[in-house]
């Protein structure tokens, strides 16, 4: 994470002066403050945004197809705007989504594998201070329990494929200023590294 003289610079200015001071406040405990501060009740029903949970989003694992399509728990990644279905484009754009997984079936996987005890102790301490830049860790919400994202597996689905009168039925959770801050410099980080130290030159 960056300092902490620097996150006011990179903060959204459009906040509130008391929201504004709460995100901050957030931010400079993180990442011992992984409870239900990550997430919100006060946003539009009706509006589909970048971090909801989506409690019914088909994936298919390509290397497995004959397994078939499986509907289960996603994250949203697809920015808010692009989501908008009132925003009319030459060309229909995607819902970018990214699986939801139990955090306690991942730790069983881990010791099926009979990896050492120690290695896996470490391991999730580090997923749950977001040390990993491909995993997007989630605390425990109403129906859903501690939980883990895989910002590597993400798929995609047709924009009107949610019914947007129906979103709230669906939605498992959005994420709070602090949550999406959070969700944000992740993407960030894991997509974009500008630090690649690789020389790429030009034709």
């Amino acid at each position: 994470m960056m300092q902490t003289d620097e996150i006011g610079t990179f903060l959204p200015k459009y906040l509130s002066e008391e929201n504004y001071r709460d995100l901050l406040n957030e931010l400079k405990s993180f990442p011992y403050n992984m409870d239900k501060r990550f997430y919100t009740t006060s946003l539009d029903k009706d509006i589909l945004f970048q971090g909801d949970a989506y409690d019914s989003l088909p994936f298919v694992d390509f290397t497995n197809i004959e397994n078939g399509c499986k509907m289960r728990y996603g994250l949203i990644i697809s920015n808010t705007c692009d989501m908008d279905l009132s925003n009319k484009r030459l060309f229909p754009s995607s819902i970018m989504y990214a699986p939801i997984l139990s955090f306690e079936k991942y730790i069983m996987f881990l010791r099926r594998k009979n990896i050492p005890e120690e290695s896996i102790k470490k391991n999730i301490s580090d997923i749950r201070e977001q040390r990993f830049t491909s995993i997007f860790y989630l605390p425990a919400i109403y129906k859903v329990p501690e939980s883990i994202v895989f910002l590597d597996r993400i798929s995609n689905i047709k924009n009107d494929y949610i019914d947007r009168k129906t979103i709230n039925e669906h939605r498992l959770f959005s994420l709070s200023d602090y949550g999406f801050y959070l969700l944000l410099f992740k993407l960030s980080v894991h997509f974009s590294r500008i630090r690649e130290r690789v020389n790429r030159g030009h034709l």
